[in-house]
């Protein structure tokens, strides 16, 4: 897609360990539909960066694994030009050809957030793990009860009481515009970001959509781990929401700090500008 001053300017944003064998087509099939892609190889142990360059992506490379969400937010400063970033992973689970099914809503103005679900009638699953979708479903329906119910109670109904229902709230397949990213005060390092921008969306009064998707669950084994992630999940909305009862999380409406966290931000790399580096 080439980008002009009358489109939007769309980034893939792609945040992967140890992909070698899938990162190149999944950079080549993704061109097709986005200005830029920029991958961010967070510590990888084989030829994942090499691979991607060689694709055509712009590389950011970690010096250790620092996590998903750390990757997220460094591809996104990476991005400080473009209108729109669409997040998939690196790993061939997700099919770019899925891009305009992900963004469309977005540069259309219809939706603030669109998650790409595995789990709507019209997606295309083609191995699907009993565990993985036993706990995706049950997240999700936690969610789905946290932002429909409790935020509003926690926000003295600032936030309105609204049943939303989220399928798949794990999903990495996501489309956000760059300045509702900023408007987000996500904290996590790890894969509980994904939870997080829900979380985040929903107290921010955004809109949030879900899109069907295709997925290979059966390309690589997944770096998530159910139980520990899980537990961090929980713990991590549970701060949120007693920081919202307290009146105590920051409030951040006009301001964004990408590397805040207010437990370990000494491990956030400051990258700043789209530059081809290694951290």
């Amino acid at each position: 897609m080439n980008g002009s001053k009358s489109q939007p300017k769309i980034v893939a944003a792609i945040p992967c360990f140890n992909t070698e064998d899938s990162i190149g087509s999944v950079v080549s099939k993704a061109k097709k539909y986005v200005d830029r892609v920029i991958v961010v190889d967070d510590g990888s142990q084989d030829g994942t960066a090499e691979a991607a360059r060689a694709a055509g992506a712009l590389v950011i490379s970690h010096g250790k694994n620092l996590g998903k969400g750390t990757a997220m937010r460094i591809a996104v400063e990476g991005s400080s030009d473009a209108d729109a970033i669409v997040f998939l992973d690196g790993d061939g689970a997700h099919d770019p050809q899925d891009i305009p099914r992900v963004i469309t809503p977005i540069l259309e103005g219809k939706t603030d957030l669109v998650i790409g679900s595995r789990a709507l009638r019209e997606s295309k699953v083609s191995i699907s793990p009993l565990a993985r979708r036993l706990s995706n479903n049950l997240a999700s329906f936690i969610i789905s009860v946290i932002i429909s119910f409790l935020l509003p109670l926690a926000t003295l109904f600032k936030c309105p009481v609204k049943h939303i229902k989220i399928t798949d709230c794990t999903s990495g397949f996501r489309a956000i515009k760059t300045e509702t990213w900023q408007r987000l005060n996500l904290v996590s390092s790890g894969f509980q970001i994904e939870t997080e921008m829900i979380y985040e969306a929903a107290r921010n009064r955004l809109t949030i959509t879900e899109a069907p998707i295709s997925c290979n669950w059966n390309s690589q084994l997944s770096h998530l781990s159910i139980l520990k992630d899980g537990l961090r999940t929980v713990k991590l909305l549970t701060g949120k929401l007693i920081g919202d009862i307290n009146g105590r999380q920051k409030k951040n409406e006009g301001s964004y700090n990408p590397w805040y966290s207010p437990r370990n931000n000494k491990n956030v790399p400051d990258y700043k500008g789209a530059r081809e580096k290694e951290i």
